[in-house]
């Protein structure tokens, strides 16, 4: 990429609390009050962010419609030798989010791009399922139309590998139905309002989880996180699904 600019700025990928502000990081907070402006997926929720710890900062919005216009804006900011720090709504930037084109192009057109880690509910999830996670994968949001899904879940679940997904509380219960077709002994750790005053984790088989759930009405992103056990030739569990059966 060619382009005229005084000097290199820096862009921070800030990950941020997904539900508990008393997770902030110092080095967040001390970023957030360094730098010249702040770009965001929903500057309505980083402002309470940047209130609740009396920072004011200009705010640039950058949602998915938006990105690449509001890149090049962001652009404009590094190119005067500025500072931006980039964060989602809650969590890490990029992951199931807004940012990637955003972080490639400030690289490519010459600036630093500095990491601030902070929370996931990916990895939040994973230690939360007693499930081993020396190997997994993260598959983001299923499609929404039933046969997309169950499709979906024969591709993105491995047996023997843990597979997270996020999903929205409208298609919790059919997604899980679309798991149990596919799958029927998988076992499922069902995340919900990690960090917060009523964190809770669903735990059991697929069936089991969805007679849980049966009756509730739910409310808030979801994190799945699903095992099914390696089955060898005869048809027997592979060394360790006794202990993972136990955690239901």
């Amino acid at each position: 990429m060619t382009t005229t600019r005084n000097s290199a700025g820096t862009l921070y990928v800030c990950g941020t609390p997904i539900g508990n502000l008393k997770d902030v990081t110092l080095r967040l907070l001390e970023v957030l009050g360094a730098v010249d402006a702040v770009a965001c997926e929903d500057t309505r929720r980083t402002l309470k962010l940047l209130t609740h710890f009396e920072i004011k900062k200009p705010v640039i919005s950058l949602h998915q419609h938006v990105e690449r216009e509001r890149a090049a804006r962001i652009l404009d900011v590094l190119r005067q030798g500025k500072s931006v720090a980039f964060v989602s709504d809650a969590g890490m930037p990029v992951i199931s989010d807004p940012g990637a084109y955003l972080v490639q192009a400030a690289r490519d057109d010459g600036h630093r791009v500095l990491l601030v880690p902070g929370p996931s509910s990916v990895s939040g999830a994973l230690a939360l399922s007693g499930f081993p996670a020396d190997r997994f994968i993260f598959g983001g949001f299923p499609p929404r139309k039933p046969k997309d899904r169950q499709r979906f879940f024969r591709e993105w679940i491995k047996p023997g590998i843990t597979s997270v997904f996020f999903e929205s509380p409208f298609r919790v219960k059919k997604a899980l139905s679309d798991l149990a077709a596919v799958y029927p002994d998988a076992l499922v750790r069902l995340c919900h309002e990690m960090t917060k005053i009523h964190e809770s984790v669903v735990a059991g088989s697929v069936g089991e989880v969805l007679a849980t759930l049966e009756k509730q009405a739910l409310q808030g992103e979801w994190v799945i996180v699903v095992r099914v056990e390696e089955v060898d030739e005869i048809g027997e569990k592979e060394e360790g699904g006794q202990a993972d059966a136990r955690l239901r």
